[in-house]
């Protein structure tokens, strides 16, 4: 079953789990995306057993908004702990 990922109050992406082990983020049908890429998978993570493995392009870095999708995905997959991340100000 798809789960719709909201970003900032919009509709971005489709999570889904494919045969318990596959977790792909498709970028929605929204206007926001580009005709090319409505509905294409953006990022897929499998669970081998032994870790998770993640494929990345050809180019060896990640781009920013590959670095979010990687975030979601990864928060997604391992989402039994609550993180709180915050910064404070020197006393």
């Amino acid at each position: 079953m798809k789960k719709q990922i909201f970003v900032d109050d919009n509709y971005d992406y489709d999570y889904e789990v494919v045969n318990d082990n596959v977790h792909t983020l498709s970028r929605s049908y929204a206007s926001q995306w580009s005709d090319h890429v409505r509905g294409e998978v953006a990022l897929k993570i499998e669970d081998d057993g032994n870790g998770l493995v993640v494929r990345f392009n050809e180019k060896g870095r990640i781009d920013y908004s590959e670095a979010e999708q990687l975030f979601i995905l990864l928060k997604l997959i391992i989402d039994p702990a609550k993180y709180e991340i915050s910064t404070k100000q020197p006393l």
